[in-house]
């Protein structure tokens, strides 16, 4: 292939292009990062996780954190290896579009966004607790409001700025490893001053206290301890890492958090112990501190000194820690609108991109006023088990896209893959997301069953959603429920990009218009500063013949059809080496169908725009029944821009036809129609002039 600018080449019809490989290590930052980035979004949620899974849990609580650890550990596997092979946010949503379809993907999504919204809520509901050793007014109701709603605000005006970068990534990694090394605190320091195995037991009698269901319910409840996962996959396509790596982060993070956890929880049993109450056995971890639980913790340790010292410095990391989770929480859902945005599951004004920051800023506020009102019932327990519903839910939908992308694409490249398989036909199962689907789908269906505000407010948020998508994509937008129809996020910015390409597909069609379209191409194409590495824009010039469903689409060509077709290229090579900067590449593309063959090599091809000459009207005026010119369309489009128009997965700009072709043609059709439907004989001719750029 010739690199010279100018030069023209043949180009056959090409196969599937995979993406780029992101998967790299990124010398500047490497794991240090990608662990970070995981345990604070996983770890701060022990701030106020322990308090809800010990009022079920009771003596059991240290337990049911390793168990649902283990749940935790068999995710982490499935969400980086769906994370590695496509590298595209939105996490278990994006996993099942690419599994299923549309439908799956976006009940994945919907869910995925109540689970954001929670985890805002509660990270600023806690802030004021956590400052009680400043002021012991802070964690009044209304004073504790008030810091939510400060934190709410925050959060939101930090993510509408796009306050993101080297500084973000330094105070990502010092509050990390501030959280880690308090939680390592507390619990070296609890084993030397309150280390009381028998505390752990004392008031446990097994299947009895706590219940069965409370221990099941309890283990649920416990994911709420490591939540954040959807957020961390949904920087698959910012964090670049060998993967080798990832096997190490998946074994220091999948095995060591839950370990922490389960050493938290011992420690806050034996300080704040289960101890029998009028109506049961109870801790003071689910009652006065549920929503400063490691708070508690420390104000049992003894000397007073100690208590104080320990006091304080966990109001010193947990507030600023909580504070960080409700921003970071807040860019995922802003990221996660984004992306059901694009991919038309939600209105995609949206997804809408500010002209200055580039941050989806009507998302931002939308999430910040629903996070607020999830706030003022000041119930921890009931936003907890609201949380497990949705988590639970689409853990088991990313498991189950894992399971079926390996039965549907068994060969795809998989930079990572969950390992211990097991063979089914031509695929590889693996059988630890075999153990979490099952997981995960039993304890989904234990919310439902156990919980009745989770069942009534998750199920009516998903069936909400559920009726709105419905309404939105077949009322609206007029598409199907289960196939993807994404925007290109150049729609979703108020600001006008430049129309400047350096890669371009040119459909002709042997008509009197290929020069002007060609023509029209190759300006947009030159004014394209590609670099001296590039070789230069390049114009894909094809030539689409429709293949009859009677003959296979390897059968050879007429030969009528391919000469006619090897002229117009020839002549389209002639008018794009006129631009001295462009390459100019042509084919001849055999396909059912024009348009679908046209998209099907914008797709194949990676181009960044297709630039494509509007139709003449149709001689037949029988309106959009008959074939002919509808009121639902303007009459440059027809069949073939319409489709293109509607499939094509980047930018498509209209060539408009002359005015002395548009008339002659509505004369014919007047002709055709008969007396009284007349037009005026052409007065003069318009060069062809490109129309806005649509998609």
């Amino acid at each position: 292939m010739s690199d010279e600018p100018g030069k023209s080449e043949e180009l056959p019809a090409v196969d599937a292009v995979e993406p780029p490989v992101r998967l790299v290590r990124r010398s500047r930052v490497g794991v240090p990062l990608l662990f970070a980035v995981a345990y604070s979004g996983v770890g701060f949620s022990i701030y106020f996780a322990i308090g809800v899974v010990a009022d079920r849990g009771l003596g059991l609580t240290p337990l049911v954190f390793l168990i649902a650890g283990l749940l935790f550990a068999l995710t982490t596997m499935t969400y980086v290896e769906g994370a590695a092979m496509f590298a595209e946010r939105g996490g278990s949503s994006t996993f099942a579009r690419h599994a299923f379809n549309e439908l799956v993907a976006f009940v994945a999504g919907w869910a995925i966004l109540i689970d954001y919204l929670i985890l805002i809520a509660l990270a600023s509901l806690s802030v004021s607790h956590y400052l009680t050793p400043v002021s012991t007014h802070l964690d009044d109701n209304g004073i504790e409001i008030v810091v939510a709603g400060l934190v709410i605000a925050l959060a939101a005006a930090l993510n509408i700025r796009g306050s993101t970068g080297k500084r973000g990534e330094r105070i990502l990694v010092g509050l990390a490893l501030g959280d880690l090394l308090l939680q390592l605190a507390v619990i070296v320091v609890g084993a030397i001053v309150v280390l009381h195995p028998d505390r752990l037991t004392a008031q446990l009698d097994l299947f009895s206290t706590p219940s069965l269901v409370d221990a099941v319910y309890a283990a649920v409840l416990a994911t709420l301890a490591y939540a954040g996962i959807e957020a961390t996959s949904n920087l698959a396509p910012d964090v670049e890492i060998a993967p080798g790596d990832l096997k190490r982060v998946i074994g220091v993070g999948a095995l060591g958090v839950p370990l922490v956890y389960a050493g938290m929880a011992a420690i806050a049993l034996m300080a704040v112990p289960v101890v029998a109450g009028p109506q049961g056995p109870h801790t003071e971890l689910a009652g006065r501190f549920i929503e400063e639980p490691v708070l508690g913790v420390v104000s049992a340790f003894h000397p007073h000194w100690l208590s104080e010292t320990m006091r304080w410095l966990v109001a010193l990391v947990a507030a600023p820690v909580l504070v960080w989770a409700a921003n970071t929480s807040m860019l995922g859902l802003s990221r996660h609108i984004y992306v059901l945005s694009t991919n038309r599951q939600i209105p995609s004004w949206l997804g809408i991109l500010g002209r200055n920051r580039g941050t989806p800023h009507v998302a931002i506020l939308a999430s910040a006023v629903l996070a607020f009102a999830l706030v003022l019932p000041t119930d921890v327990r009931f936003l907890a088990g609201i949380y497990a519903f949705g988590a639970m839910l689409t853990m088991t939908i990313a498991h189950l896209s894992i399971l079926r992308l390996r039965v549907r694409e068994p060969d795809r490249r998989r930079p990572f893959s969950v390992p211990l398989g097991l063979r089914f036909g031509a695929a590889t199962l693996p059988l630890p997301t075999l153990i979490a689907v099952t997981m995960s789908g039993l304890a989904f269906i234990s919310v439902i069953a156990f919980h009745a505000g989770a069942r009534w407010v998750g199920g009516g948020w998903m069936l909400f959603g559920l009726v709105a998508y419905v309404i939105y994509r077949r009322l609206v937008e007029g598409t199907s429920l289960t196939k993807r129809v994404s925007v290109p996020s150049d729609a979703l910015t108020k600001q006008a990009p430049d129309v400047e390409y350096a890669s371009i597909l040119v459909p002709i069609f042997g008509t009197e218009l290929d020069d002007d379209i060609v023509a029209t191409a190759g300006r947009l194409a030159d004014a394209e500063d590609v670099g001296s590495g590039g070789g230069g824009p390049l114009l894909e010039v094809v030539y689409v013949i429709a293949v009859p469903l009677t003959l296979p689409l390897d059968a050879p060509l007429p030969r009528a059809r391919v000469e006619a077709a090897e002229r117009s290229l020839a002549r389209a090579r002639e008018v794009g080496e006129e631009y001295d900067s462009v390459r100019v590449h042509t084919a001849i593309i055999p396909a059912r169908s024009v348009g679908a063959g046209i998209v099907e090599q914008a797709r194949r091809r990676w181009v960044e725009a297709i630039v494509i000459g509007a139709e003449p009207p149709t001689r037949i005026r029988g309106g959009a029944v008959m074939g002919g010119i509808g009121g639902t369309r303007p009459q440059e489009i027809g069949d073939v821009t319409e489709y293109v128009l509607k499939k094509a997965p980047c930018r498509v700009l209209l060539t408009a036809p002359p005015e002395s072709v548009v008339l002659e043609a509505e004369a014919e059709a007047a002709v055709t129609a008969g007396p009284g439907n007349g037009t005026p004989p052409p007065s003069q001719d318009a060069p062809a002039k490109p129309a806005e750029p649509t998609n």
